[in-house]
């Protein structure tokens, strides 16, 4: 019997169950499985993804933190009507309060991203446009909407990595971890789901690589923060007075 781990090829954190948990939540967003349908038993599920049943209960696990599915004891696990939003479902169950997450990258991400439009050429922001286009090309694919999320994901990470504050670096760095938590992970592939939103992902991205590269340090700094801000309502959908942002 295979044994619960945690690998992976994305540059995601490697778990297995994460896989797992994408590749059910893409099929419920591809109509495969309705609201309110019951997913087969544990046993089917590990036979289908070719993993232990310890696994599955992982991925199902992060599943109902995010809110995707309702698991009812001694009944069985369901569908959840993602039309109904997400803020009501999920909490403080990764740690750390969106509340403070979130106020902590409207703080470190606009500073970081100031400093590197302070020295553009000393930077390989090709690679971080090489991460921008695969997503691109990911848009009009929704059945590759588990791998939309994780290559714009890596937007943050790459600007993050090339900052030369080494201690912002390192709080940016942390804050990233906390967004490839599988709970964040999932939460962002049901708010992506829709197509206008991903357009508008990779089009708030590009802003800010190309004012990093030309429009100077305050230039900079405001495309993040406006990005940031404008994400908030993705999560929270009328609190545009909280900061808020999904990536």
């Amino acid at each position: 019997m295979q044994s619960s781990d945690h690998s992976g090829t994305s540059s995601l954190p490697k778990r297995r169950y994460l896989r797992i948990a994408q590749a059910l939540l893409s099929e419920i967003q591809q109509g495969g499985l309705a609201a309110g349908a019951r997913l087969p038993p544990d046993r089917e599920l590990a036979t289908k993804f070719e993993v232990s049943r310890a696994t599955v209960r992982e991925a199902l696990f992060a599943m109902e933190l995010s809110g995707a599915i309702v698991v009812r004891h001694g009944d069985g696990t369901y569908v959840a009507d993602l039309s109904r939003g997400l803020s009501q479902r999920y909490g403080h169950e990764i740690g750390s309060t969106p509340e403070h997450v979130i106020a902590a990258r409207l703080v470190v991400e606009p500073s970081i991203s100031r400093l590197l439009a302070a020295s553009p050429r000393d930077l390989d922001l090709d690679e971080v446009q090489r991460d921008l286009d695969a997503a691109t090309r990911l848009i009009d694919e929704p059945a590759q909407l588990p791998d939309f999320v994780n290559h714009s994901m890596t937007f943050h990470a790459n600007l993050a990595a090339m900052c030369p504050n080494h201690i912002l670096n390192h709080f940016a760095s942390e804050l990233v971890e906390i967004d490839r938590q599988p709970l964040w992970v999932l939460i962002n592939q049901i708010i992506l789901k829709d197509r206008e939103k991903r357009v508008e992902l990779i089009a708030d991205h590009q802003r800010v690589l190309d004012a990093i590269r030309s429009d100077g340090p305050q230039g900079a700094e405001d495309a993040m923060k406006a990005h940031l801000h404008r994400n908030q309502e993705q999560l929270f959908p009328g609190h545009a007075g909280i900061d808020r942002p999904v990536f």
